[in-house]
């Protein structure tokens, strides 16, 4: 379907003189959490209550606990709290689990104690099975057809316990804990792929015909009329990005490079953010393996940033984690190597070097004691099926210029 031409929004940042200048941010290792030997490898992890975009909520630490879902290569999946207990949930032990979610629970209020808060979790793993766990027990599971490579969850606020799976045949679904709401194959259509020039390294024509889903996440946009819609972004291998509406694609925009990760928020000034101030996910950003960031801004992409690594993640936190009140997002940027960056309307404000290539890399709303953090995972593995894994809790404290 095509989708009609709207004006591009303003993105040149004119009433940032408006908002708060940070001239950085100070990234310091607050806290190292240490993880049995008998989980296994970490290949992933998932905090709650989660900071990014669309989530945040000033009382997120009522119940003065952290939690982090991890999952191994041998298939175990654990909660992990910020007092270091760990608790392992059941049936696991079966396929590497390759992505995570960790979401309020939706279990009767009736049936949650007062103790430990025990989020849902979504697992998805190397056999294409998605398994969903309610305080701590497999409540429902699907499958795919190939391993799982992205789970996000659904901002739509009628659709709070959905979330959007792909997987590395290109399939792209929403989900909720009972059914699949819908389900599609990302697919160019009549475009045509982006060319790989003549000489140009065979590796990259092959990635090209990577069907893989690498990211994807939900987003509200204007529709012809102006209402804002949810739509699913889902990022291909391929190279390009496409937006589907209740498994429709209804717009697709090729990519020179293939996306790597995508993630929601207002990263901007645009006619929009300004008209829907509480709106924290009427864009969204987007990054490539050449270390590019770009705006979805009203279906049209524009400049952000440059990092100097291929990107790996890309989270984003409210503005108002940090000062109380609403304005363009933090971008938080884990890359494929040992460099964090935090960036903010354009620029890179911060930049951290771990001592080791993070497995795996998510960001918290407010780690008691701490506020703010990114988790990075180290991970190695060790003889027989144990291993040395640790979260390390890096906090995130703005400067202010001035």
């Amino acid at each position: 379907m095509a989708q009609a031409k709207r004006p591009r929004l303003s993105s040149n940042g004119s009433d940032a003189s408006s908002l708060p200048l940070f001239c950085g941010f100070e990234l310091t290792e607050k806290k190292v959490i240490s993880l049995p030997a008998s989980l296994g490898p970490v290949s992933a992890v998932s905090a709650w209550p989660t900071g990014k975009a669309g989530h945040f909520t000033a009382d997120s630490t009522a119940d003065k606990h952290a939690v982090f879902a991890v999952g191994t290569s041998h298939g175990c999946i654990a909660l992990v709290y910020s007092d270091e207990s760990t608790v392992v949930l059941e049936n696991s032990g079966s396929s590497a689990v390759l992505q995570l979610l960790a979401k309020d629970s939706s279990a009767p209020a009736s049936a949650i104690s007062d103790a430990k808060p025990v989020p849902d979790v979504v697992a998805g793993d190397a056999d294409g099975q998605v398994l969903v766990y309610v305080l701590g027990r497999v409540f429902s599971r699907n499958t795919l057809p190939a391993p799982i490579s992205t789970l996000s969850a659904d901002l739509n606020p009628n659709m709070p316990s959905s979330f959007s799976v792909g997987d590395m045949s290109g399939t792209i679904a929403s989900c909720h804990a009972q059914d699949t709401l819908w389900r599609a194959q990302l697919d160019m259509g009549s475009q045509a792929l982006p060319v790989v020039p003549g000489g140009a390294d065979q590796r990259a024509a092959a990635r090209l015909l990577d069907p893989t889903v690498n990211s994807a996440c939900s987003v509200w946009l204007p529709d012809n009329h102006g209402l804002l819609t949810s739509y699913v972004l889902a990022a291909s291998a391929r190279g390009f990005i496409q937006l589907l509406s209740r498994g429709i694609p209804v717009h697709t925009i090729p990519l020179s490079t293939p996306c790597t990760s995508v993630c929601p928020g207002v990263f901007v000034a645009s006619d929009i953010s300004r008209e829907l101030p509480g709106s924290s996910y009427t864009q969204a950003i987007v990054g490539d393996g050449s270390g590019q960031l770009l705006v979805l801004d009203n279906f049209e992409l524009v400049p952000y940033a440059q990092v100097e690594y291929p990107i790996a993640r890309i989270f984003s936190l409210p503005l108002r984690a940090f000062v109380g009140y609403d304005g363009p997002d933090v971008v938080v940027c884990a890359t494929l190597s040992d460099t964090i960056y935090v960036l903010h309307q354009r620029k890179i404000v911060a930049t951290y070097s771990a001592a080791f290539w993070p497995s795996a890399v998510d960001i918290v709303a407010d780690f008691p004691g701490i506020g703010p953090a990114i988790v990075l995972v180290e991970s190695e593995a060790l003889a027989g099926k144990s291993s040395s894994s640790s979260l390390h809790i890096i906090s995130l404290r703005p400067l202010l210029d001035g």
